[in-house]
């Protein structure tokens, strides 16, 4: 076994970060990633400070003739090993995670995009009919977005446990997701700068509604409801860069799924999907009994900001409840 991987398997046996690891050892959680992916060698104090802070000779790290067996000494609260994630696991989570994100982000921007209806409806002559007909064409449509979220949460649904249990990985799925990650990188920046470049344009043409119709000869509510259609392509980039770089993090434990944070989610998690059921209540009541599609999808930036605010007092209140 190299450097990298012993790096890597004593620091999950600490459940240990990178950032915690770093911070341990005086260096950027960058230099620690390039030690675990074998792209830079720690140097002999670095590998000195380890060797007493992992409880193990100089000769377990760097001698690669030495295994480390943590498969049996990594135990969780519940004084159970933690289940070992295989190679083939861990890529057959990614292809699922690939197909899935695309219908997700799509279902995303179907529910942005059910409020164009409504909105046109009001350049029927016959405002009842209009209003009538946008509406049901506006439920059609987020029934199909559910439908998507549904038949895409079975295909992930033998991989849930990642999100709720604590796990280590075998030998070189680390190194394979981050190369992997690194190769997804750039198509990652790509999708978020699109997005926000559309959503600079959608408020652009919110904005020019006073003017445009006039100037291209088309009724106020048709630039609404273009702007709405350029939000939720934007979201779709959105979504679904997000979705996919969140799996590489589910695997290496990273960020929201370091095992303490998944401890922490156990208990907040029912407050979380009351909070959204909620906002979604609120959302769809308000836009039927109004009308006013145009206005209603404020909801969602102001909910999402709310949500963290909301999400960092409960983290706070069951995180010392669990570290006491």
């Amino acid at each position: 076994m190299i450097l990298a991987d012993k790096i890597i398997e004593l620091r999950k046996k600490n459940n240990w970060s990178q950032e915690e690891l770093a911070e341990k050892l005086g260096v950027s959680r960058q230099a620690v990633s390039k030690w675990e992916s074998a792209q830079s060698t720690p140097d002999l104090e670095r590998i000195l400070a380890m060797s007493e802070l992992f409880g193990v000779s100089t000769d377990v790290l760097i001698k690669d003739e030495i295994e480390i067996d943590t498969k049996f000494d990594k135990i969780e609260e519940s004084g159970s090993p933690l289940r070992k994630l295989s190679m083939e696991e861990a890529n057959e989570y990614l292809s699922v995670k690939f197909k899935t994100a695309r219908p997700f982000a799509f279902g995303v921007a179907l529910c942005i995009m059910s409020s164009i209806p409504p909105i046109l409806s009001e350049l029927w002559k016959d405002e009842d009919l209009g209003g009538a007909v946008g509406a049901i064409i506006a439920v059609f449509i987020i029934a199909i977005a559910v439908t998507l979220f549904i038949l895409n949460a079975f295909k992930l649904k033998p991989f849930e446990w990642m999100e709720k249990e604590a796990f280590e990985t075998a030998y070189g799925v680390d190194s394979m997701v981050k190369e992997r990650l690194q190769s997804f990188m750039p198509k990652f920046i790509t999708y978020i700068v699109v997005g926000i470049a559309l959503c600079v344009t959608a408020v652009a043409t919110f904005v020019a509604t006073d003017f445009l119709p006039e100037l291209i000869g088309v009724k106020e509510n048709v630039t609404i409801a273009i702007g709405m259609f350029i939000i939720a392509i934007a979201v779709y980039f959105f979504v679904n860069a997000g979705i996919l770089r969140d799996g590489y993090s589910k695997l290496l434990q990273e960020d929201d799924y370091h095992p303490d944070k998944k401890a922490i989610e156990k208990k907040i998690e029912p407050f979380i999907g009351l909070y959204w059921l909620v906002i979604v209540a609120v959302y769809l009541g308000y836009s039927f009994y109004t009308m006013r599609w145009d206005q209603s999808w404020i909801i969602w930036p102001v909910a999402g900001v709310a949500f963290a605010a909301f999400y960092i007092v409960l983290e706070m209140i069951y995180g010392r409840n669990i570290n006491k």
